[in-house]
């Protein structure tokens, strides 16, 4: 301890002071961005870094409900990742949480974590034996990313015996773990595993064999492709298999999902958000728990109104695939048969309908929007004031209050950057967050609707009107807030479209380039000079930009379906699963 203390620079008995209550003022959430961090700066291997939040959490919310009394295990726990979204799935329902590893220093990484949580796991570390025996009890859930395309030491029964779908192969030991979470389960009992999708059609024979009995034995429920680049230290895309313990009778189906395009870039990395997390779950929960509709088109239907695409396979067209159990091999890329085809063409059709159908409704009610106005010799009964006598201004709190250690990428209250302001609104899932905890400390910098948001620090943006749904949002350092005084005679949305004028832009440009780097500060921004009419007038002129930008959005759906629409024929008339009908001649 004194040897490490005495290397901290610079040596001040106030910053030690200050790192130890600021550790102290954390909640369980930091744990898992050291270990992150930890991850990400020591470049671990396969074997060693840990599980994304959102990755666990997926995995987590597929198998389990809130309250379920479920023995569950991760035969491989790196970090406790999987654990610990298991735990904070079902709460303290009375259930037992197992963990299995391979290194003792991760074993305590792993404890670590869940007693931070309250969670007293049994964790056992099986360095003396990668495979152990049968154990004494069975998991109804195993949760578990073990290491990928990594190699076993051949010993006794690795090619004989002991593998109850088949040997595999030396040298990569992905269907080894797939088989030893299936012997760990009780009858009935499902899993989640992670797998790197060249798993799913691999051409080594030994793991088609496997793929082989997975299939015809029922074992695989769902597969489930997720985004590229979701761990800090590769950019491998990943799976999830969707496992059961296979009873009598066996389904006769396998559901793939295909959600490559879900999650969003922070750096390097993709993030599963919530809102991602949620349109997985809706699709495939009911498929775990019901039963399937006659042509698997209702699973389909509900993946795309979600932003992801899913079709429902009958285990006896997976034997014509190699028994690939690579979701894009059903999805696209030139195999068709199991995609629903009419389902797909006919819901892009009707969103192009019925964006045109809206587009009618508002040029109706528009009634010659364009020729409300007139043109005159100028204002005579306008004002003219600074900003500062007509707003509030506030700026975010200061990087020292809100550093980038207290944010997280997954839950918690939004954090408002100058890359949310997107086209005079703020974006609907900004990328940062703060803990709630956190964010009680913060009211200051709270948001509410028709405040205005504009950037402080960095590129100049469109100043950001706040709708209903963000309020309670947070500032962070790099934006300011205005909020119209309550004796001031202007309307917010007036003065949101105002400081959208290119003058009033170039105007906040200006002050911000002065400085070495771009900063406005808000002493500059309040004296911004504004000019508006009497408040009914201001209304109108805001009215009449409503109807108008209502449209523009219209018209850009419509663009956006009829292009989606054309891509989806695309794909299928030139793969040939559609045909383009002959339209009459006319002599």
């Amino acid at each position: 301890m004194r040897s490490s203390l005495l290397q901290l620079e610079p040596r001040s008995w106030d910053d030690l002071t200050t790192a130890v209550r600021t550790a102290a003022d954390t909640d369980v959430g930091a744990f898992q961005l050291v270990w992150e961090s930890f991850s990400a700066r020591e470049g671990l291997q396969s074997a060693e870094f840990c599980s994304p939040v959102g990755l666990a959490t997926l995995s987590a919310a597929l198998l389990l409900t809130p309250g379920q009394k479920a023995t569950v295990l991760d035969p491989y726990m790196r970090g406790g990742e999987m654990l610990a979204a298991a735990y904070r799935h079902i709460g303290d329902a009375g259930g037992t949480v197992y963990g299995e590893t391979l290194d003792g220093r991760l074993q305590a990484v792993a404890s670590l974590y869940l007693l931070h949580l309250g969670v007293r796991p049994m964790l056992t570390s099986t360095r003396s034996d990668r495979w152990p025996p049968r154990r004494g009890h069975g998991a109804e859930v195993v949760l578990t990313n073990p290491p990928f395309n990594m190699s076993d030491a051949p010993g006794p029964g690795r090619r004989t015996g002991n593998w109850a779908y088949g040997p595999p192969p030396r040298g990569n030991d992905n269907f080894a773990w797939v088989q030893y979470v299936l012997d760990a389960l009780v009858p009935g009992g499902r899993a989640v595993v992670v797998m790197p999708v060249k798993a799913g059609n691999s051409v080594n024979a030994a793991e088609r064999e496997i793929r082989r009995a997975l299939v015809r034995r029922g074992a695989v429920e769902c597969v489930i492709t997720l985004p590229s680049h979701l761990f800090s230290a590769t950019p491998v895309p990943v799976s999830l298999w969707l496992l059961r313990r296979a009873e009598h009778p066996v389904r006769e189906d396998i559901l793939f999902v295909d959600a490559q395009e879900l999650g969003e870039k922070v750096r390097r990395r993709r993030v599963l958000r919530e809102t991602d997390r949620e349109a997985i779950t809706e699709v495939v929960r009911p498929w775990l728990e019901g039963e399937p509709s006659p042509d698997g088109e209702e699973y389909a239907v509900l993946a795309s109104e979600r932003g992801f695409s899913a079709a429902v396979v009958a285990r006896a067209e997976i034997v014509g695939e190699e028994y690939s159990l690579r979701p894009a091999d059903y999805l696209g890329g030139g195999c068709y048969g199991a995609t629903p085809v009419a389902a797909r063409l006919s819901e892009a059709s009707d969103e192009a309908a019925e964006h045109m159908d809206t587009l009618r409704l508002l040029e109706q009610r528009a009634g010659g929007t364009e020729n409300r106005y007139h043109t005159g010799s100028g204002p005579s009964d306008w004002d003219e004031a600074v900003l500062e006598d007509l707003c509030e201004i506030q700026a975010g709190p200061s990087y020292t209050r809100l550093p980038t250690g207290a944010r997280t990428a997954d839950a918690g209250v939004p954090l408002v950057f100058p890359q949310d302001l997107v086209g005079g609104k703020i974006a609907d899932d900004p990328r940062n967050r703060v803990p709630c905890k956190t964010a009680k400390r913060f009211v200051k910098f709270e948001l509410l609707p028709n405040d205005i948001v504009c950037v402080r620090t960095g590129a100049q943006q469109q100043p950001a009107l706040v709708s209903g749904l963000q309020a309670g949002w947070l500032l962070s350092s790099n934006v300011m807030r205005l909020r119209v005084r309550p004796e001031a005679e202007i309307d917010p949305l007036y003065l949101h479209a105002y400081l959208g004028l290119q003058h009033a832009r170039e105007w906040m440009s200006h002050r911000a380039a002065a400085t070495a780097a771009p900063s406005l500060s808000s002493a500059a921004l309040g004296h911004l000079p504004v000019r508006f009419p009497p408040i009914a007038q201001q209304r109108r002129c805001v009215d009449l930009l409503g109807e108008l930008g209502q449209r523009v959005e219209a018209y850009a759906a419509y663009a956006s379906a009829l292009d989606r629409l054309r891509a989806e024929l695309a794909e299928h008339l030139l793969h040939g699963s559609a045909e383009p009908l002959c339209r009459p001649s006319i002599d």
